[in-house]
């Protein structure tokens, strides 16, 4: 749904729930948006373990009457939205930036348009093989997923390598950024730790332009303000996907 511009002038002010530690289904994406918009917004901590009964309720609003309440959940006025991708992109598409910034985040042609979903499906099987990665049990398996990620990053890069500029659309910062910012944080601390691959040097040496393109996204003032801990992205990663940790990487030290 597209706002005009009255009720643009009427819109409260937002309200962003996440909780903490960040789980690494990367529930900050809309933070990322929002902060490229440079708007007031009021980002509440939830603590999923004892979760606010009138958080439970919107959650259910929005959900349609499913789930138990998780975060992210973005308030904007009377609208309820869940889901970190498909809340980055309502932000990019629906909220106005204080003094037209941030307006760039969603395309503006029908051209960028496609471009941009062209590459939101290339990423999403790339994280998902990095999830594999990270939850492999052996060695053998690891090796296995490592390969398939490599592979789905090399779908990235050849569509990145027709970009002109830092990012996907040129010189514009996009949605899809905003989306990819928390995954490319995590595949640089999480490889060394897990699995001693120092993604810079024995991954992205392969792809010039993925690594243009992450280091310019993870320079991004709006990603280096919403960055999450080291620590807090390991303890997640311990908590609910790794079980098995690489000889020699450096977490099988601790």
């Amino acid at each position: 749904m597209k706002y005009n511009e009255h009720d643009a002038k009427q819109r409260k002010t937002q309200q962003l729930h996440t909780t903490t530690p960040f789980p690494i289904s990367l529930i900050h994406s809309p933070w990322i948006a929002l902060l490229e918009k440079d708007i007031k917004f009021n980002h509440e901590i939830i603590d999923l373990q004892n979760k606010p009964a009138e958080f439970v309720a919107k959650y259910r609003e929005a959900s349609g009457g499913f789930g138990s309440g998780l975060v992210p959940l973005l308030e904007d006025g009377d609208n309820l939205l869940i889901e970190s991708d498909v809340v980055a992109k309502y932000v990019a598409q629906n909220i106005d930036g204080k003094d037209g910034k941030g307006d760039s985040l969603y395309p503006s042609s029908a051209h960028d348009d496609k471009l941009i979903q062209s590459f939101v499906i290339n990423w999403e099987h790339a994280t998902d093989t990095y999830y594999d990665v990270l939850r492999a049990t052996s060695q053998k398996e690891v090796e296995r997923c490592q390969n398939k990620f490599i592979k789905s990053l090399a779908v990235v890069d050849k569509q990145l390598q027709e970009r002109e500029g830092a990012f996907i659309l040129g010189h514009e910062f996009s949605y899809a950024e905003c989306i990819s910012a928390p995954w490319i944080q995590r595949f640089f601390v999480t490889m060394p730790y897990f699995r001693g691959i120092d993604f810079q040097s024995d991954v992205l040496s392969q792809f010039k332009s993925t690594s243009q393109w992450m280091n310019a996204v993870c320079a991004r003032p709006s990603c280096v303000e919403s960055r999450c801990p080291e620590d807090e992205m390991i303890a997640a990663c311990k908590k609910y996907y790794v079980s098995y940790i690489s000889p020699g990487a450096r977490g099988s030290s601790r």
